[in-house]
């Protein structure tokens, strides 16, 4: 693999930093304090383009691979990382369809779910079904032509403001993904946003369907085994997390600046605190492993196309060691900036609240080692 971006990719690279420091960043303190909505913030997303990055050309997105949505992805997180949670349940939804989905699926949704006019949720977790997703309850019964679903789905990413779900439920004893694009109804009860520790500029809310009918076309592609619905669950998290260890790496990125900075301004004992070791073998750390976890989460998207048997393990890879670098050093920055890394006026104790989150959100870190056992045949 070439670990290099091309030109390309640089000058892309370029565009996504100077989107999001005019479009999000003024915006950024008033997401996660919830004065400015999720909404105002996907809107500001759609109108430059990038709500349908993955989204092929012929059905209105601009076909770029995951490379180019995970440098999207980690600069976006930098001012707002639950834009990046909001991306990842998003563009979930566009893999399925884009993999699985039939003609009609495609031609049906996937222009929409590109110009944000629809916006993309993916409802698989349950209160007792999360990684373990084969434990789900909801239930999907044929009905003539149409399909019942009847279920709660907790936890769902950008659940407020979908137009369109991606439901995991039971037929008997078979998984099934159902696309379910109704409003608000009866049938369709949508909770409120769930207070949360970090990554606050993604909405999350519960979802329940009481005996909600939707046409049976509205099945994820064609019917097919239990093994294959696996397949397609596995691939919606590969690349979700694959996502979520881009906005780590810009959490990481955006603390070291800072640190940096900090290190250099703050004067004590007669010194600037970046003279002592202590301080210095933080940064030098931070350093690493910040552009350790980029290669990595780099590795595991470019595998998404290119080396898609490897991708599982790179994702799991990425997230894990990603989300632990965010978590870790996010924290180290708080210790460098003292009392005022407590402070809500300044970004580093939100980065280090939304740091925590990326080692739960879309699979633990635990749930990684799992994986990544697997991939040993261990």
């Amino acid at each position: 693999m070439n670990t290099f971006l091309s030109d390309a990719q640089l000058a892309l690279q370029e565009q996504f930093l100077k989107f999001v420091a005019e479009q999000i960043s003024p915006i950024a303190r008033e997401l996660d304090s919830e004065k400015i909505s999720a909404k105002e913030a996907l809107s500001r997303l759609s109108k430059g383009g990038y709500l349908g990055m993955t989204v092929p050309k012929e059905y209105g997105g601009q076909g770029h691979s995951a490379v180019e949505l995970v440098l999207f992805v980690e600069a976006l997180a930098a001012a707002s990382a639950g834009l990046g949670l909001a991306l990842a349940s998003h563009y979930s939804v566009i893999e399925l369809i884009v993999k699985y989905g039939t003609e009609t699926q495609k031609s049906r949704y996937l222009s929409h779910l590109a110009s944000g006019e629809l916006i993309g949720a993916q409802a698989f977790g349950e209160e007792m079904a999360g990684s373990d997703f084969k434990a789900v309850q909801t239930t999907a019964r044929l009905e003539n032509s149409d399909v019942v679903l009847t279920g709660e789905k907790t936890w769902v990413v950008n659940g407020d403001l979908a137009g369109l779900f991606a439901v995991l439920a039971k037929d008997g004893e078979n998984l099934g993904i159902y696309l379910v694009d109704s409003a608000p109804s009866a049938t369709v009860v949508v909770g409120a946003n769930k207070a949360k520790l970090g990554l606050r500029s993604a909405g999350t809310c519960d979802l329940t369907f009481n005996n909600h009918k939707i046409s049976a076309e509205n099945y994820l592609g064609v019917r097919v085994s239990g093994a294959e619905v696996e397949k397609q669950v596995d691939a919606v998290f590969n690349l979700s997390k694959t996502i979520v260890a881009a906005a780590a790496v810009g959490i990481a990125d955006e603390t070291l600046k800072f640190s940096a900075e900090r290190a250099l301004m703050r004067e004590q004992f007669g010194h600037s605190i970046s003279k002592f070791q202590g301080i210095q073998w933080k940064l030098a750390d931070h350093s690493v492993e910040t552009e350790a976890a980029r290669l990595l989460t780099y590795r595991a998207a470019w595998s998404h196309a290119d080396e898609p048997g490897e991708f599982r393990k790179y994702a799991a890879m990425a997230k894990m060691f990603a989300a632990k670098v965010a978590r870790f050093h996010s924290g180290e920055a708080v210790q460098i900036f003292g009392m005022l890394g407590a402070s809500t006026e300044l970004p580093v104790e939100r980065l280090f609240r939304d740091g925590k989150l990326t080692e739960v959100f879309e699979g633990t870190s635990e749930i990684q080692k799992v994986i990544l056992k697997e991939e040993l045949g261990v």
